[in-house]
């Protein structure tokens, strides 16, 4: 009889990511329902700044960033999202843990107000870039979230020097160094989003955050447009709470809706969403709005709200400056606007509200107990 293999012990950093029902946002419920996914098969921990109040994981374990050293010299695999801690990246590469990492070349951060506003802009960002090059060094296996994605990580890994011809001996496609695993959503969101019932807040809501590279003003001068067609509808923007890298994009928002006299029919939502109460608001928009302005970052990456469509069947309004949009809109979740043009977009949302049709549901191709394979196959057979 065949000894069943060793099943390594996980341990997931989120970082300075809440998982917080109230603070949870898209890396932190990526990070969540990765665990969740995980804990099906593999003892797993992970680690946070605070425990209090987190969202479900299932038979994962959540434990406070306080005990690091304890839980990491538990563990056999260490997993990293985004740019980790610099000193818990080099504890666990020094213990050598195998390390999973979840990162994309800090791109985005080129246009952060709060890295702009540095006595020396370049040399911050060179500092992130360091951090980044540091987890292609030490990492043994990496997750993409897309296609264009798992490329612009291929072209950095070579770079790095991470790539040998034995590598391509092994695995032409490199499986055995990457897996990608699309966003999406955890068997037990599914079935929860089934079952919670709808609970409008309003027609169409912005679902990404209001960031610099981001034209949420579209969505506003579209809704005067559509009011002035005579299809007057209500639009919410989920994460409207204030920090450093959007604090101007916010007021810039809420002097636009006050001009256009749209008080009351678009609300900015100041205020934290309890992550159980999305469900049932996004199940009640008729429509989902996330649109970039035309910019290198957002050709690099597909954004997580796409898990919003996947999950609800609620399709969205993207721009076509990368590959979300392209993404969506094969599934048939997605409408890619052709400008910036803001009747464009409001031609759109009449078009979504006349048709009258509610969510779809799931897409069940994007669940993560469906897309965790090769991930799987490799913590089983390299981990240990």
């Amino acid at each position: 009889m065949t000894a069943s293999p060793k099943r390594p012990r996980l341990l997931l950093d989120a970082g300075p990511y809440s998982l917080s029902a109230t603070g949870i946002t898209g890396i932190g419920v990526r990070v969540a329902e990765l665990a969740e996914t995980l804990a099906a098969h593999f003892p797993v921990l992970v680690s946070m700044e605070d425990t209090t109040d987190c969202v479900d994981i299932a038979a994962a374990v959540a434990v406070p960033a306080a005990l690091w050293d304890k839980h990491l010299a538990e563990s056999d695999v260490v997993f990293f999202f985004d740019l980790p801690d610099p000193a818990r990246l080099e504890q666990a590469a020094a213990a050598g843990k195998r390390i999973v990492t979840e990162n994309a070349p800090p791109i985005e951060h080129l246009e952060y107000p709060s890295l702009l506003r540095a006595a020396d802009p370049a040399g911050a960002h060179r500092a992130l870039v360091a951090a980044f090059e540091r987890q292609l060094q030490v990492s043994h296996h990496f997750l993409c979230r897309s296609r264009v994605e798992r490329v612009a990580l291929v072209a950095c890994l070579c770079l790095a020097g991470r790539l040998a011809p034995q590598d391509i001996a092994r695995s032409r496609t490199l499986s055995h160094l990457i897996s990608t695993v699309p966003i999406g959503f955890s068997a037990a969101s599914e079935a929860t989003a089934a079952r919670r019932p709808s609970r409008p807040l309003a027609d169409v809501l912005w679902t990404g955050g209001i960031w610099t590279y981001f034209h949420p003003l579209l969505l506003v001068d579209a809704m005067a447009l559509c009011r002035d067609a005579g299809t007057p509808m209500t639009a919410a923007f989920l994460y409207a709470q204030p920090s450093p890298d959007n604090r101007e994009s916010i007021r810039q928002v809420s002097e636009r809706i006050a001009a256009l006299g749209l008080d009351g029919a678009v609300r900015l939502i100041g205020e934290p969403l309890r992550h159980q109460e999305r469900d049932g608001i996004i199940k009640g928009a008729r429509a989902l709005v996330c649109v970039a302005r035309p910019g290198i970052e957002n050709e690099t990456c597909v954004r997580l709200r796409a898990r919003d469509s996947r999950l609800y069947g609620v399709p969205s309004i993207v721009d076509s400056g990368g590959p979300t949009g392209a993404e969506l809109a094969a599934d048939g979740l997605g409408y890619v606007l052709t400008s910036d043009d803001p009747g464009e977009l409001a031609e759109t949302l009449i078009k979504i509200t006349r048709d009258g049709t509610g969510p779809a549901g799931a897409h069940p191709g994007y669940r993560y107990d469906r897309t965790l394979g090769n991930l799987m196959d490799w913590l089983l057979e390299r981990a240990t």
